[in-house]
């Protein structure tokens, strides 16, 4: 099992519309993205979201992404946000073990 860290810096102020964009794009189609979960910071480099989202492997991540491209409304969502970020990057971490809270 792998978990995937999508993480992006969100231009100065455009927290809000990033978030709004997440949100409709999440009730129009619940469960689609395969995101576990999106966090902002609190601390550290401001105006920060990550996406987190465990995998079975990373190829099979990979396709997953290439079909989701291929949407057409994904592609708008995407693009769309793609104007709100300064960057982003992926990290890829095989989860070794995990512990229950």
């Amino acid at each position: 099992m792998y978990l995937v860290r999508d993480v992006f810096q969100v231009k100065f102020n455009q927290m809000d519309k990033v978030m709004a964009i997440l949100k409709a794009a999440s009730e129009a189609n619940p469960g689609g993205s395969g995101v576990g979960r999106a966090l902002t910071d609190v601390s550290g480099n401001m105006f920060t979201i990550v996406f987190e989202t465990k995998v079975e492997s990373i190829d099979g991540h990979r396709e997953v992404m290439m079909a989701a491209f291929e949407d057409p409304q994904m592609a708008e969502s995407m693009g769309a946000l793609g104007q709100l970020f300064e960057s982003g990057r992926r990290e890829y971490y095989k989860i070794e073990f995990e512990m229950e809270s």
